[in-house]
């Protein structure tokens, strides 16, 4: 028994050196201590539960980027109806002062983009809006 005392003393004092329970800072006494702690087992978890995060929020971001383009191209589709309209109304109309006939070509031409779907989305929706307001302003000259 007395054989082991000096054993037993010695790693109590090296358990004492220590200094970390991060895998990463290595020595095999962090790493017993890791393991007998449970440190090493809820960094484990901890970063699982990270991924699973990072997967959701991957997930929403991919639900909102299709709906971002599903509203895209129904704006598209809507623009192209409206300048459908004011061509049809510009050419029902006999004339037209410089001013409206610049304004109409300028809609029919407009190209709106964007660096970002969000960008993109909000210009269609500004020229949509242009659109609207001088297809109803060519139906009060139309009448």
């Amino acid at each position: 028994m007395r054989k082991f005392l000096p054993i037993l003393g010695c790693s109590f004092l090296l358990s004492a050196c220590v200094s970390s329970s991060d895998p990463a800072d290595g020595g095999f006494f962090n790493g017993v201590q890791g393991i007998s702690s449970g440190g090493y087992d809820a960094r484990i978890d901890e970063r699982e539960q990270a991924v699973v995060a990072s997967q959701s929020r991957n997930s929403d971001l991919r639900a909102e980027q299709a709906n971002l383009q599903t509203q895209i191209k129904a704006s598209e589709s809507d623009l192209a109806k409206l300048k459908f309209t004011i061509l049809q109304q510009k050419n029902a109309l006999s004339g037209m002062d410089p001013q409206t006939s610049a304004r109409v070509n300028a809609v029919l031409n407009a190209k709106p983009s964007g660096a970002t779907d969000q960008s993109k989305l909000a210009a269609l929706q500004k020229t949509i809006s242009d659109a609207k307001a001088l297809s109803a302003e060519l139906a009060k000259l139309a009448a």
